[in-house]
């Protein structure tokens, strides 16, 4: 199975976003051929060209249902006939509040938002009975870097990460102008943000929020329940995450508490 994870904001004092996102798409191996297809039969109907990179930063927006109602339609479409309509597609997504403070890390730990991610596909992947490649968004080589010793750090030194035996211990890291699930994985991240910012506790929607919340609906029938190393409960596929979670400390955290 493939894992393709990126972020809708970023958790940072200076980031405008309200409610950042990091989100996965886990998609069977044997069904990336149809994936990339529909990909490109979508971008070919609708802009004419197979050049063309999804970014919920471009399709998200009011004029989607207005002035430029071919980014609409683009949207619905993938998440009709890639997302509802890809056997074993499954996704996940930490929702993080916006941080006053700068998140401290220890430089040899893995974010919280990333651990409990990697348990989510670690736990789906196990239910598959067979292994997941994890694959980033590429930022930078130093960016890379630094979520590569990470993650191995996580999955080789930590009691916890060992019991995450489901992943292939090497991250890959892709070009989101070339690589069909990277921007799968935007458009996820871009729909949880925007729905848990504008549409979760109102009440009274706009148009645009409306579809926002249309579209989430759909996400959240992809998503799943699953079991995790050292959990006494399962962990929900789309978890809104503490605040102070943010902020690493060497003291685990309950098991109870990983939702």
């Amino acid at each position: 199975m493939l894992a393709f994870i990126d972020e809708s904001g970023f958790p940072h004092p200076n980031d405008e976003t309200k409610n950042p996102v990091l989100a996965a798409v886990c998609i069977p191996q044997d069904e990336m051929k149809n994936v990339v297809k529909k990909m490109y039969n979508i971008k070919l109907d609708i802009y004419g060209s197979s050049d063309v990179e999804v970014k919920a930063i471009n399709l998200l927006k009011p004029k989607s249902l207005k002035s430029h109602t071919k980014n609409k339609n683009f949207t619905e479409r993938i998440i009709n006939e890639v997302f509802m309509r890809t056997n074993g597609l499954k996704v996940f997504s930490i929702v993080m509040d916006h941080p006053l403070e700068v998140p401290t890390t220890r430089v040899d730990m893995f974010s919280n938002h990333y651990r409990f991610l990697l348990q989510r596909i670690n736990g789906y992947s196990a239910t598959r009975r067979t292994k997941c490649v994890v694959a980033f968004d590429s930022q930078d080589e130093g960016n890379d870097k630094i979520i590569s010793d990470r993650m191995k750090n996580y999955l080789f030194r930590s009691h916890e990460g060992q019991g995450c035996e489901s992943i292939v211990e090497s991250a890959f890291f892709v070009n989101s102008k070339v690589e069909d699930g990277i921007q799968l994985a935007d458009l996820l991240a871009g729909i949880v943000r925007h729905y848990y910012e504008k549409c979760q506790d109102n009440a009274s929607k706009n148009q645009f929020e409306t579809w926002i919340s249309e579209l989430y609906s759909q996400i959240l029938s992809l998503t799943m329940t699953v079991n995790a190393p050292r959990a006494q409960e399962g962990l929900f596929g789309i978890y809104k995450m503490p605040l102070r979670y943010l902020y690493q400390t060497d003291e685990p955290i309950p098991p109870s508490e990983i939702q």
